[in-house]
């Protein structure tokens, strides 16, 4: 039997249960953690189902784990519950979300469960799907399995962000990933491309990219970094669709995603240059007209437009002007900060580029934690968060 693992400071919390009326033990949020980091293995290879991972435990030892690997594959549970074997009766079978209690592709999580003689399911949060919804808790109960649920709820949200709001009725989702030095910045001088995180951290961006439909930057970003916006640190996932924001058609001729192949979207002011619309529009690149504000391009409009082609998901990479242009009008639902030890110091470019008008907190903290050498904050915006909290009540 396996010793149970620590997530990272992912369990530092304990609050009360808002649907058992107990407390959360440190021991349940490690053991949740432990699943979270399993779940986390699979980004980009279950859409439209959500990442999963789970743990038998019994005697405080991790009996067996499992992860949903891609979508028509076996669930957590059932992988978990295969390798406990007999070993699942009298066991606490702990799980990032609700087990199912419908047949889709593969049988109900619940039956299993059941039949198994787990004596006790410790979840995260109940899963917003329809056919799901509360109706699996329900039926463990009524088979008298102790349900507790709440523990690490905000770590699982952002697990699955997209997947509850789309279940909610929510809408898109905008997702900043930042990275900078300790101090703030996120080049050493203007016009400079710095490697800032370290490979570890480089692996979990790239997880985050596979999670969502679109990846964005700014013409600046393009220019300076020529980033590929890519998954290829990840094997057998599809790599989000990037999106550029250039207000004047200032996209190079020669960029790699040409050449590729590759699919992306340039979003220009209303009044772009016709013939650089039709440059760009030779390639596999789309332009996207949007509506300016201030001589920017509209945020919210940018939005709303790559809505209307499909795109659902959001990871806003950079740089400084988006950021803020994004934070400025509260216009975002998480963001994943990466901090490395570095120091660039008064020359450096800052993380955000202008005042605030809104000056409001605005974020609720989930988590910190060390990825290799660098450091990651994740935060949830507290309107967000809210709105999916009382949807899930």
């Amino acid at each position: 039997m396996r010793k149970p693992m620590h997530s990272n400071g992912r369990f530092e919390a304990m609050e009360p249960n808002a649907m058992t009326g107990g407390t959360e033990t440190l021991l349940d949020a490690s053991f949740l953690g432990r699943a979270l980091e399993l779940a986390w293995r699979a980004a980009g290879r279950t859409h439209p189902n959500p990442l999963v991972g789970a743990l038998v435990v019994k005697e405080s030892r991790i009996v067996a784990e499992g992860y949903h690997k891609r979508s028509g594959l076996a669930h957590a549970e059932i992988l978990a519950l295969d390798e406990a074997g007999r070993a699942a009766e009298g066991s606490t079978l702990y799980v990032t979300l609700e087990p199912c209690a419908h047949k889709g592709k593969t049988p109900p999580c619940v039956d299993r469960i059941i039949s198994s003689g787990v004596r006790r399911v410790v979840a995260c949060t109940q899963d917003p799907f329809p056919h799901v919804s509360g109706g699996g808790f329900e039926k463990l109960k009524s088979n008298r399995i102790q349900v507790d649920v709440g523990c690490l709820k905000e770590q699982a949200l952002l697990l699955n962000l997209p997947y509850f709001m789309r279940h909610l009725g929510l809408g898109s989702i905008v997702t900043l990933k930042i990275a900078s030095t300790m101090d703030g910045r996120i080049a050493s001088v203007p016009g400079k491309r710095d490697a800032i995180t370290g490979k570890e951290a480089q692996l979990y961006a790239h997880r985050l990219r596979a999670s969502h439909d679109a990846v964005l930057i700014g013409v600046e970003t393009l220019l300076t970094d020529r980033p590929l916006l890519d998954c290829r640190l990840l094997e057998d996932v599809d790599p989000p669709v990037p999106v550029v924001l250039d207000a004047n058609l200032r996209f190079p001729e020669d960029y790699p995603w040409i050449k590729e192949g590759r699919a992306f979207f340039v979003c220009c002011g209303m009044n772009a240059d016709a013939s650089k619309v039709q440059q760009v529009e030779k390639t596999n690149g789309r332009v996207l007209r949007c509506k300016m504000e201030a001589e920017e391009l509209d945020i919210t409009n940018v939005v709303s437009t790559l809505e209307g082609e499909g795109v659902s998901s959001i990871l806003v990479e950079g740089g400084g002007k988006v950021f803020s242009s994004f934070i400025d009008r509260n216009l975002w639902n998480a963001a994943y900060t990466f901090v490395s030890p570095l120091f660039f110091g008064e020359e450096g470019v800052a993380m955000y580029r202008k005042r605030f008008a809104n000056k409001e907190p605005g974020a609720f903290p989930v988590d910190a934690f060390r990825v290799g050498d660098d450091f990651l904050l994740r935060m949830l915006n507290e309107k967000t968060r809210s709105e999916l909290l009382e949807k899930l009540v």
